[in-house]
């Protein structure tokens, strides 16, 4: 026999949750932006090509790591985060889309679109594993 979810869990689990994220996934993706076009010319300046290769590596290797732990332990939530980030993504991909013949920026739409599948489907597993036996 199922259980129906109460409607309160239904508006925060599909509705505000997502709304959440695309709010927190455009800061994110603002706020790294910013942070990226502050700080590249500085660490040009200081390495040379491979040295950048390195420690941009290094850094997306550090964070991979983090972002890993951050969704074993919160799938929920990562999947919510991932869902802004594509969002965001997706937006500032449109915006700069100028034409149909501009590859690049579709093929960034599509991957967003990927991205947002994805998010839905760490956030139902999270959920599903938050939920009660």
């Amino acid at each position: 026999m199922r259980k129906d979810k109460p409607r309160d869990s239904i508006l925060i689990d599909y509705i505000l949750g997502p709304l959440l994220a695309l709010v927190v996934g455009s800061l994110l993706y603002q706020g790294l932006s910013v942070l990226f076009a502050t700080l590249w010319p500085k660490l040009k300046l200081l390495l040379d090509l491979r040295g950048v290769t390195l420690v941009g590596t290094i850094v997306i290797l550090l964070l991979g790591a983090v972002l890993f732990y951050f969704k074993k332990h919160y799938q929920k939530l990562y999947g919510l985060a991932e869902i802004g980030f594509a969002l965001a993504v997706s937006w500032s991909s449109m915006m700069r889309t100028q034409s149909m013949s501009d590859a690049t920026s579709w093929i960034t739409v599509l991957a967003a679109g990927y991205l947002v599948v994805r998010g839905m489907s760490n956030f139902d597993e999270g959920r599903k594993r938050m939920a009660p036996r």
